[in-house]
């Protein structure tokens, strides 16, 4: 039986070392420039993208919690007012919660559903299913 463990010892000190990526979701960092008294967030779309939404939704989301006004060009929002790429990031990891990350499971495999007047949070990994404030 010794030889045994020695065996599995040795074998197990040959093997790589592998680091396992826990975090499945890859939100890249907010590229915001301040021109002035505008800020511009470069990347919205990639961001959408990532999370898998509307990047519309995300806007909408952004204008409310952050309380200015803005548009979009589709790949890019522009924001009047000074806001830093942190401020800009904790109102993103705030969307994540509530719009994306499934209530039940943590996980990030959601779609929102719109049904009438109210949205749906289904998750594709666990099959909850969770309404969602209006924005």
């Amino acid at each position: 039986m010794e030889e045994y463990q020695e065996w599995l010892e040795r074998a197990l000190q040959s093997l790589p070392k592998v680091e396992l990526d826990r975090e499945r979701l890859k939100v890249p960092e907010p590229e915001v420039v301040t021109a002035g008294t505008r800020t511009v967030l470069k990347n919205l779309k990639a961001i959408a993208s990532a999370l898998n939404r509307d990047p519309q939704h995300l806007m909408k989301y952004l204008l409310r919690e952050l309380g200015a006004a803005g548009s979009s060009d589709g790949s890019q929002a522009f924001f009047q007012g000074k806001f830093t790429p942190s401020v800009i990031k904790g109102r993103i990891d705030r969307y994540m919660e509530e719009f994306v990350k499934c209530k039940s499971c943590n996980r990030p495999d959601t779609k929102l559903i719109r049904q009438g007047r109210v949205y749906f949070m289904r998750c594709e990994a666990c099959g909850a299913r969770t309404s969602v404030r209006n924005i």
